[in-house]
């Protein structure tokens, strides 16, 4: 960590306003969350740039002054690498090239409160390469030629690779006479730059196409890839000899910032003639060779894996020429860490003056050395003057203002940084006059509590918290809450310290009536070496509107459904209803019937806050009462409002019964199969009795062949058994959890005797059912049901056939037997009659009005009728006249003579 010297910090040169004598209590409230988020920001060249000044100020007057700045790095505390570049809250610009950097906020208000805001890195990208075709011609023994490539239109610098006529340099093999330029340039002779190529002792076979591509980095424009320079490189006619043949190192690099754990390749170029040779060395110029921990090439030496401070040494590339040589030092750094605090320091503290206040900036230690700066209200400390003796432990990162005087309430900001990054926290201090400790009620109401006073109303399972608040100056060192002995909320307790309050917060989660009852919350701070303490009383009242219930026990002779009491006749009877209610309510009962003892039960236990009042009515064994019924009111009054409830409740007696008609079915079955049991579906049985009172079930099994005593009770953790009582009936369901073939037998064929047994005082009665189980019953229990089905279907559909048939040939008009062909059997009342013997010796047998109405319509209307009239008998004489005469009805009638002649016929 670099020392501080107060006295070695510029000042500011910036006008800030001075303290009152009485100073206003200002807090400006940064969103560290947005800065966080924003830390690092992308932006293409050309987009929009917004940054905004994410703050708050609480008590100051307006306006509050703004001023956004940029840096070339996380921080400097020299006010001349600072630009100023807004005045507004937010700033915005269309981005260009000179828009990246580290941009920091400003916020002054008019009472002289003043902090930074932490930085953000902000990166415009862009990447507009274009390529240039350029020629180079080369004479030979030119100790060093140079390909330019370090003028790219490309933020951030992108990776460079060189290739001649297509192949990339670093696969010729020529790496000590072509080579890329990285690291720290070194040559003051050549201009040579970063990124550009250099040929060392040119000759013939250096000629050809040289191209430097260009690949993006970044995120934005990330793995375009350009051609920035095409060299065509021929050789002069010139040859002259090479005159000079010193040696000089033109460049090192040590690779960049590596973590522990990776490789790292460390390079050196040199010039000379002949070409030189390279030699690396450790620190004690021993020569290095390859190994577990190096590779060692001419120009190149790779670190396998940096270990740790062990490697973050220093070592040397020795170039060698002739009879001469340089060696320069190649040192390896490890990557940079942004600094750290180990916690956050309060935002706030009052104080008063001449106490001593220590501002703790709580630095974590990291491998990487950071700079500190303290601030006060924005400028460094050399502006702190007279208003309190300033001591900073640089081993505890600790600031002691001594003696502080009134005016120097202000904000104390710390700020730690180095290349990798920037953090800064700060503290807002109050001085002000002493004011002994107070406390006060805090509590706010919402939909499950109402707050009047210092008094808290509650329904029961509300979940809220309670809150008081310590003041005074210098801040209250603690508060606390002390809860009623039987309270449950006493470990839920949170204390915060802000903005000079000591805040006290308990959790109150799901209220019962233990929590009722007065809490007690206090404070204390010092005031010139002398204890001042506060309390504050806070009454807890849990409330609930009265509400009136069953309570009628269910006892061995009886069954409670509802509000219906059943009990024995010739045993005794036990009938209650129940108020609840905070405050406890009052309960009375009306009756209109008097068969019975009446006792007011109150659930008191002389406690103020239990909620039970109980009215039991009880009958002898002997009451003549068949049926009764009572209804029992409740009230209580909560904050002034009276609330009421009723319930009515009926009894019955009823004849005792023991169970009988017990009945075990197969909820599982499968159509009409209730004897299987399938391995693939749930055991799922049901057993049924009559009784009364209602009975007790008991299960057990076994295999059929089994011995007659081997019975076993079903292990519940793989079975669940349900029970559902009613009036008269009881019902115990037995289930499988899972398959039935996963806890029995799985073997086709295999039998289950199961055996059910209710029971209750009067006796108990048994049912044994056995069960086959069946691997394929759903299988064979189907196919059966299909089968019927499609015979059901089959026949269906042929008789649906043939009534549309016949209904088309009735409505096609055929008449005659030729014409209806195969169906002259089936349209009975369409056919013609069968031939007839001749009438004429039986006409006497047959009704005249027939055989009169044949000649008649024949004679009159010429329309040919049947060719021989039907002949019935008298007695058939109404059922037959309809056909004859729906036949009458189709002709065209149009004479009322006609309609005379034959009206008196029927």
């Amino acid at each position: 960590m670099n020392p501080i010297s107060v006295a070695s910090l510029l000042i500011l040169s910036l006008v800030y306003p001075l303290h009152a004598e009485d100073p206003k209590e200002v807090f400006i409230n940064v969103d560290n969350s947005y800065f966080k988020s924003h830390e690092k920001l992308h932006f293409a060249s050309g987009s929009n740039l917004t940054l905004e000044c994410a703050s708050s100020v609480q008590g100051s007057q307006s306006p509050i002054s703004y001023k956004w700045y940029i840096t070339n790095q996380p921080y400097s505390s020299d006010t001349a690498n600072r630009k100023e570049v807004s005045t507004k809250r937010v700033y915005s610009v269309t981005a260009q090239a000179a828009h990246s950097g580290y941009y920091m906020c400003f916020i002054n208000t008019t009472e002289g409160y003043a902090v930074f805001t932490p930085a953000i890195h902000v990166i415009v990208e862009y990447f507009d390469v274009e390529t240039k075709v350029l020629k180079k011609t080369i004479e030979p023994y030119t100790k060093v030629s140079v390909l330019a490539c370090s003028t790219i239109s490309a933020n951030p610098t992108p990776n460079v690779r060189w290739l001649k006529d297509g192949v990339g340099i670093d696969i010729l093999n020529l790496e000590r006479n072509i080579m890329k330029v990285t690291g720290k340039v070194l040559d003051k002779i050549y201009n040579i730059k970063v990124n550009d190529l250099i040929i060392l002792n040119y000759d013939d076979k250096y000629t050809g196409v040289y191209s430097c591509e260009t690949e993006a980095k970044g995120t934005l424009f990330k793995g375009r890839k350009k051609v920035a320079y095409s060299y065509t490189v021929q050789t002069a006619a010139s040859t002259n000899p090479m005159q000079d043949n010193t040696t000089n190192i033109l460049f090192i690099d040590d690779g960049g910032r590596p973590n522990i754990g990776d490789a790292i390749t460390l390079r050196c170029g040199a010039s000379g003639y002949p070409t030189p040779s390279y030699v690396w060395q450790d620190v004690s110029n021993n020569a290095l060779q390859t190994s577990d921990r190096f590779k060692v090439y001419q120009t190149k030496l790779i670190v396998k894996s940096v270990q740790g401070t062990d490697d973050d040494a220093e070592y040397k590339c020795r170039a060698e020429s002739g009879d001469n040589g340089q060696t320069e030092p190649v040192r390896i750094q490890l990557s940079v860490q942004s600094p750290e605090f180990n916690s956050t320091m309060a935002n706030s503290e009052y104080n008063i003056p001449g106490a001593n206040v220590t501002v703790n900036l709580a630095l974590k230690s990291t491998r990487s050395s950071a700079s500190t700066t303290l601030l006060w209200n924005g400028r460094d400390l050399g502006n702190f003057g007279d208003r309190g003796e300033l001591t900073y432990n640089q081993t505890s990162n600790t600031l002691t203002i001594l003696n502080i005087k009134k005016n120097a309430s202000g904000v104390f900001q710390g700020v730690i940084y180095n290349e990798a990054g920037m953090q800064t926290q700060f503290k807002t201090v109050v001085i002000r006059d002493a004011q002994p400790a107070a406390v006060a009620h805090t509590t706010k109401s919402n939909v499950d509590i109402t707050v009047k006073g210092n008094t808290i109303h509650s329904v029961r399972g509300a979940n809220f918290t309670m809150e008081c608040e310590g003041s005074g100056n210098p801040t209250p060192k603690d508060i606390t809450i002390d809860v009623p002995d039987q309270s449950n909320a006493k470990n839920f307790l949170e204390k915060v310290n802000q903005d000079g309050k000591y805040i006290g917060r308990l959790l109150i989660d799901s209220v019962t009536e233990s929590y009722a009852g007065s809490y007690n919350c206090c404070t204390y701070n010092f005031v010139n070496g002398q204890r001042y303490d506060a309390c504050v009383g806070i009454t807890l009242a849990v409330e609930e509107k009265v509400q009136v219930t069953q309570n009628s026990p269910d006892e061995d002779y009886s069954l409670v459904i509802g509000s219906q009491v059943y009990g024995t006749k010739g045993y005794p009877l036990t009938a209650e209803c129940k108020a609840t209610g905070l405050p406890r309510p009052s309960i009375n009962i009306t009756r209109p019937n008097q068969c019975g003892t009446v006792s007011t039960i109150t659930k008191s236990n002389d406690l103020e806050f239990i909620d039970n009042a109980i009215i039991r009515v009880q009958y002898a064994k002997d009451t003549g009462c068949i049926t009764d019924s009572f209804k029992c009111c409740g009230k209580n009054e909560i904050q002034g409002i009276e609330y009421d409830d009723c319930y009515s409740v009926t009894i019955s007696f009823v004849e005792q019964q023991k169970p009988n008609s017990v009945l075990i079915e197969n909820n599982g079955a499968i159509a009409s199969d209730t004897g299987l049991i399938s391995v693939n579906s749930n055991l799922d049985l049901n057993c049924s009795a009559k009784s009364f009172p209602e009975a007790e079930f008991s299960w057990v099994y076994k295999k059929s062949d089994a011995d007659s005593t081997k019975w076993t009770t079903p292990d519940y953790t793989v079975f669940q058994v349900t029970t559902t009582k009613s009036k008269g009936f009881t019902f115990s369901r037995l289930m499988t959890i899972g398959l039935a073939g996963d806890h029995l037998s799985s073997v086709d064929g295999e039998k289950y005797d199961f055996r059910c047994t209710a029971k209750n005082i009067f006796g108990e009665a048994t049912q044994i059912k056995t069960f086959q189980i069946n691997q394929n019953t759903s299988n064979q229990v189907s196919s059966s049901v299909y089968l019927g089905i499609g015979i059901f279907l089959f026949f269906l559909a042929l008789i649906i056939i043939l009534v549309m048939y016949i209904f088309f040939l009735i409505s096609s008009g055929k008449k005659n037997k030729s014409e209806l062909g195969c169906m002259e059997c089936v349209v009975c009342q369409c056919c013609e009659p069968k031939p007839e013997p001749s009438v004429e010796n039986n006409i006497d047998n047959y009704d005249y009005k027939l055989l009169s109405l044949e000649k008649v319509a024949t004679n009159s209307f010429h329309v040919p009728m049947y060719k021989h009239p039907r002949l019935v008998t008298l007695e058939d004489d109404t059922f037959t006249r309809a056909p004859v005469f729906r036949e009458l009805e189709q002709m065209t009638i149009q004479s009322n003579s006609m309609s005379r002649s034959y009206e008196p016929m029927f």
